[in-house]
């Protein structure tokens, strides 16, 4: 499974994620990524959704998440600060 950050609220009109221009994605391999044949996870936060990459002509790189399996992770035990010894 392959993760990526992506900001939710940065798409086209037709509600994909715009990747390819995103400062933290100057180096991240979608070619390589895509033709990898692993699902994708995209997540910004807690916020997942499961999707796909696709190379657009105009955009570059874009997500195309699958909407319905948008979720909110769950992780445990949580996580706690540690105190420091003085």
């Amino acid at each position: 499974m392959i993760r990526i950050r992506a900001d939710f609220n940065h798409r086209d009109g037709r509600g994909r994620l715009i990747l390819s221009d995103l400062r933290i994605h100057e180096h991240t391999p979608f070619a390589a990524l895509a033709a990898a044949g692993k699902p994708i996870l995209f997540v910004q936060g807690e916020d997942i959704v499961f999707g796909s990459l696709l190379e657009d002509p105009d955009r570059g790189w874009c997500g195309v998440p699958d909407w319905n399996t948008q979720d909110v992770l769950q992780e445990y035990p949580e996580p706690v600060l540690a105190s420091r010894a003085s």
